[in-house]
């Protein structure tokens, strides 16, 4: 079993995380985490709000394990936020598109035949052709797996405080909501992945 790569294709994972106070547990798996350049103007760019601030704080604090990847799309909006100018409402979806379908970005992790594991929360998420170095987990899942580990107690707890949040500075609309409840996502590579810690 080979370690993989964590790539994070939407803000999802990392704002359920700081809904519960627990991006730490991105940490705890020792590991490359990517994120793409729109996904991460998207978590990080309203400073009014204490999640972005927060956040921003957590990745460049921890550069590495994180990596933010360079998208066109990423540095159009990036272009339109400094002119003032209307930014897509899609553009970390449209960046995660331009990231996969690049030769640059995702094939150049995949090509060296090392695990790749995408970490989402999108329902609608779908690989078609998935390469055979392609894992698959849910932040539920990567909870469940935490809880195997004994890395955490509970990954109830920590559910529970993503569905229904208390920590300070966290609003009811911060709220999760999830689709794979009770066990999560967590499908190996065909020739065996591992994220574990």
């Amino acid at each position: 079993m080979k370690r993989c790569t964590i790539i994070l294709p939407d803000a999802g994972p990392i704002n359920s995380l700081w809904v519960a106070d627990r991006l730490d547990l991105l940490l705890e798996l020792d590991m490359r985490i990517v994120v793409v350049d729109a996904v991460y103007d998207e978590l990080t760019s309203d400073f009014s709000y204490l999640k972005d601030a927060e956040v921003k704080d957590f990745i460049d604090g921890n550069s590495p394990p994180f990596v933010i990847e360079r998208t066109d799309i990423g540095e159009t909006e990036r272009q339109k936020r400094r002119l003032g100018q209307k930014l897509k409402k899609n553009a970390g979806e449209l960046a995660m598109v331009d990231f996969i379908s690049d030769e640059g970005g995702l094939e150049r992790y995949l090509r060296a035949s090392d695990p790749v594991a995408i970490l989402f929360e999108d329902a609608g998420l779908r690989v078609f052709n998935r390469p055979p170095n392609l894992h698959l987990i849910s932040t539920v899942g990567l909870l469940r797996g935490l809880e195997d580990v004994g890395v955490i107690a509970s990954a109830d707890q920590v559910i529970d405080e993503m569905l229904h949040p208390t920590k300070p500075g966290r609003r009811p609309e911060d709220a999760r909501k999830f689709t794979d409840l009770p066990d999560g996502v967590d499908e190996p590579a065909a020739i065996g992945s591992t994220w574990k810690p």
